[in-house]
């Protein structure tokens, strides 16, 4: 599961009661008590997905593969019908691009002699940009573009009066002022990819950035392996001016290492026109190889045994569950998604290359756009179950506004606790409205398909080389399936279950210019944003902000939830000190940070 903190809109929290007393059992009691025979299946798929023997199962890699293959043995056993290529759905993935020595830029003057060419270093004069076209051949005139900048309803239009259509635009970075007021709204258009997208929408094919002064801050010449490809051209040439007269060569020779990503797709075929998708992504970070990793020390294998070999493991525990009269007016899609660390790549492909089996009418009055997703009535996505801390006691149930059916179904549920709890310590459910979020049912959500996530919390351990089977909950974990089988024997109970759009954060990863490295413990009720981990080396950390802190405020703002939080983060940059007002305890402290 990617972090990223969730702007919870709307929450609820529903307590299921247990009968007798000796449930409460102390955690000694607990940890040392004997498996449930559910509790040792489930702790065997965790042990084998998050064993150092599939090297932390990052996608493309050996190990997602094993990852793959352990899943689908998986779902025959449990009698599913294997989809897609005998179970696999591939799909590529960039792994990295590298521009190679054949990338070329040149200034060529026309003269009546013929073209005189003046060649360019690589990395030394000039480097092509992450939004670059790979494989592609420009020569063309220039056109100084100033700024390039477009703002809609202001007048301003840099490009107003330039005949840029077939040039190359030659674009300053930033804005006048940008060192005196780099708060100006002028901020938000003035990033490299929007200035790309308006000189390309005016006729460009290609772009050179160069410098406004010469103490601008050069851009980053990583080529980032997700950034979109803007189908052109886009350098940046280390100089403040471009010759003028002198036309522009553009030749990007950019190298893509590719690999293949493992969806996992069993079936079960009821004989149903709806069926329900329950899904879970079994990759995760590997060796850390695309620094998505809270860990600075060493290289280490990340095992992701709550994020997310639980998450499978409770998805592959339905698989062979969900039997009988109670859930036969559905059919089950059970999905295991690679490539949700590297932003739902494996979810976005499915819902592009869906199999046959789902397709239908969408159902329009009920909000679905797709008819390749027609039969899907809901999807349950299962993503870090494994981690019920044994004092909270908290199961978190993400998207219950994307269907009315979602609270009428947790009312049912509340009224058969007992039994959920029969045997277990009882566990409370805190739900929030939002479809979105950082994992595989915002794909879904974005179809206009009722979604729930289910999500046993954050803690220190997350994308760190701690997240170690032996941290796992499994009677937080038994509780927790318990609930999704009540939670799908009420879809059943129900027809089609309408859709509604929730007021939504936008998912994916934050772009945010700074970051305090704190992890927010959502399950918090009270004003102000709980601290439930602080990254090492971030500013929290720095300022001596620890896990219980409560934030309050952030410079002049008053932090009264995740919502406040984040709009603090939009308006700071790097750099940027201010002082934090918490609350420890019975003390309130004010702590100076710098961003």
């Amino acid at each position: 599961m990617r972090f990223i903190a969730f702007l919870i809109l709307a929450s609820s929290v529903l307590t299921l009661q247990a009968q007798p007393g000796d449930l409460h059992l102390p955690p000694s009691v607990i940890a040392n008590a004997a498996l449930t025979p559910r509790q040792q299946r489930l702790k065997a798929d965790i042990q084998y997905l998050a064993s150092d023997e599939l090297g932390g199962r990052q996608t493309g890699s050996p190990g997602e593969v094993m990852s793959a293959d352990y899943i689908r043995n998986q779902f025959l056993q449990s009698g599913l019908t294997l989809l897609g290529d005998d179970g696999y759905q591939n799909f590529s993935i960039i792994q990295f691009r590298l521009a190679t020595a054949q990338t070329r830029l040149a200034m060529i003057f026309e003269s009546p002699e013929g073209q005189m060419p003046t060649e360019l270093k690589l990395f030394e004069d000039f480097y092509p940009l992450a939004q670059s076209s790979s494989m592609d051949s420009v020569y063309a005139p220039v056109v100084d573009a100033g700024y390039g900048l477009v703002i809609p309803d202001s007048g301003r239009d840099d490009y107003k009066g330039l005949e840029v259509k077939g040039k190359v635009a030659i674009i300053r970075l930033g804005y006048i002022g940008q060192n005196e007021n780099p708060h100006s709204y002028l901020a938000e258009y003035s990033s490299i990819p929007y200035k790309v997208q308006q000189a390309k929408a005016h006729g460009a094919v290609g772009v050179i950035f160069i410098l406004s002064d010469r103490g601008d801050k050069k851009p980053d010449g990583n080529l980032g392996r997700s950034t979109q490809n803007a189908g052109i051209p886009v350098y940046f040439f280390n100089l403040d001016r471009w010759p003028m007269g002198m036309n522009a060569l553009m030749v990007p020779r950019i190298f893509e290492a590719s690999a293949e990503g493992h969806n996992v797709i069993g079936y079960k075929n009821n004989r149903r026109r709806k069926t329900v998708v329950i899904c879970a992504h079994h990759d995760h970070i590997g060796l850390n190889e695309y620094e998505n990793s809270r860990y600075t020390g060493p290289q280490a294998i990340h095992n992701g045994a709550d994020d997310n070999a639980s998450g499978v493991a409770a998805m592959l525990e339905l698989a062979r569950s969900l039997k009988g009269r109670d859930y036969r007016k559905n059919n089950y899609l059970f999905l295991a998604f690679s490539g949700e660390e590297l932003g739902l790549l494996g979810s976005k492909y499915f819902i592009q290359h869906a199999p046959e089996v789902l397709s239908g009418k969408p159902k329009s009055k009920y909000g679905r756009s797709l008819a390749a997703l027609g039969r899907v009535n809901a999807v349950v996505n299962i993503d870090m179950l494994g981690r019920i801390d044994i004092e909270k006691k908290v199961l978190t149930l993400n998207g219950v506004g994307t269907s009315p059916v979602w609270s009428e179904i947790l009312e049912d549920l509340a009224d058969d606790s007992a039994e959920l709890a029969e045997g277990l310590v009882p566990v409370s459910i805190q739900t929030t409205s939002s479809g979105l979020g950082p994992s595989d049912h915002a794909s879904f959500y974005l179809e206009g398909i009722p979604v729930i996530h289910a999500f046993s919390g954050q803690h220190p351990d997350y994308h760190t080389p701690d997240d170690d089977e032996d941290r796992i909950n499994y009677w937080g974990m038994e509780y927790s399936v318990r609930v999704l089988e009540e939670l799908i024997e009420g879809v059943n109970e129900n027809r089609w279950l309408p859709f509604t759009k929730t007021k939504d954060a936008q998912p994916g990863r934050s772009k945010f210019k700074v970051t305090m490295g704190v992890m927010p413990d959502y399950s918090f009720e009270g004003p102000g944003l709980k601290i439930d981990g602080v990254s090492a080396g971030k500013p929290a950390e720095k300022a001596g902000l620890q896990r219980g802190d409560i934030v309050l405020q952030v410079g002049d703002d008053n932090i009264g939830g995740m919502g406040d939080y984040m709009m603090v983060l939009g308006r700071h940059n790097p750099g940027d000190a201010v002082d934090v007002k918490v609350k420890r305890g019975d003390e309130t402290l004010t702590l100076p940070l710098t961003f």
